[in-house]
């Protein structure tokens, strides 16, 4: 599908519904119809059902079968906007304002808008940092009156381990953010496992549970920060990053879900690691809604802390 720069030149490219099935029909099968089950390259259009036959094992499948859109009744065009949207605009809708720009209800709405992050969250062992990467944690989620705000034991906030890659002029490259169960060795080794290749060097501030980092094969460079002015001057873009995440989700959202809290890290990243993408990142959404990502039921997104 050809990437809109405006809104106004998406309603251009997709003005109907028929024009929205064609494009997705024409992304995912570039050469032509191929059975999911059998893989022959010949189908019978069921205009009436709206499925297509193979002409080799009798396959019968929706243009969205196997997708993340699988057994969706809401009209294509409206699911391919929401896609733009959230791709292409640098504050995307929340699923109330996707709601009153698309007209569907409140729930279908949280559900297209939560399959379209799911699809965009990271995988396994994908994009893993790599030189110098900075490695921090922090904390997102309740308030507390200080001085019991200070400190590592948030006992009411969501621990998350932030990683933060220096570019070869020292600016931000990639950066990942995961929830964590707390910041020991055991969760901020397996954090960085998660997100840093290793043999990497991992620049850290001198709490104790980075200790371990050597040992998982990597550079350890800890250093004690005693300011401000220390901490600026040594990983800076770890909180440049989770700064700005807390913002963009105060901004949009005005509060999060713990239990999907995951997700909305994974979104923010996925953009953040391609802003110098931008004008391709409606079509990279697309390739993992409509070719990489399985089928996910509302239930199981309800209900899922994502990982």
């Amino acid at each position: 599908m050809t990437h809109p720069k405006t809104l106004i030149e998406f309603m251009q490219l997709y003005p109907t519904e028929d024009a929205c099935r064609q494009a997705i029909f024409e992304h995912r099968w570039p050469d032509g119809f191929v059975c999911p089950s059998c893989g022959h390259d010949r189908a019978w259009q069921l205009r009436a059902r709206g499925l297509y036959e193979c002409a080799s094992c009798h396959y019968q499948g929706s243009l969205t079968a196997g997708t993340i859109l699988a057994r969706t009744r809401t009209d294509l065009r409206k699911w391919s906007l929401a896609i733009w949207l959230l791709s292409s605009t640098k504050k995307a809708p929340s699923s109330a304002e996707l709601s009153r720009q698309l007209g569907v209800t409140a729930k279908t709405a949280w559900l297209m808008r939560r399959k379209i992050t799911h699809a965009m969250a990271r995988r396994r062992g994908e994009l893993l940092l790599r030189g110098i990467v900075e490695l921090d944690e922090g904390f997102l989620g309740g308030r507390r009156v200080r001085p019991a705000s200070r400190g590592r034991r948030q006992h009411d906030k969501a621990t998350v381990a932030v990683s933060a890659e220096h570019t070869p002029g020292g600016g931000l490259g990639r950066a990942h953010l995961l929830v964590v169960s707390d910041g020991t060795a055991r969760s901020l080794d397996v954090a960085a496992s998660a997100m840093i290749v290793h043999g990497s060097t991992v620049q850290t501030d001198g709490w104790r549970g980075s200790t371990g980092l050597t040992y998982e094969g990597y550079e350890h460079r800890p250093r004690i920060l005693r300011s401000a002015a220390e901490i600026d001057a040594w990983p800076p873009w770890s909180h440049v990053v989770l700064s700005n995440f807390k913002r963009w989700a105060l901004d949009i959202f005005h509060g999060l879900s713990p239990a999907h809290l995951q997700a909305y890290l994974h979104e923010y990243c996925y953009r953040l690691n391609r802003r110098q993408q931008r004008l391709d990142i409606f079509r990279r959404v697309l390739d993992r809604c409509l070719l990489y990502t399985a089928p996910a039921t509302y239930s199981m997104l309800k209900a899922a802390r994502a990982t």
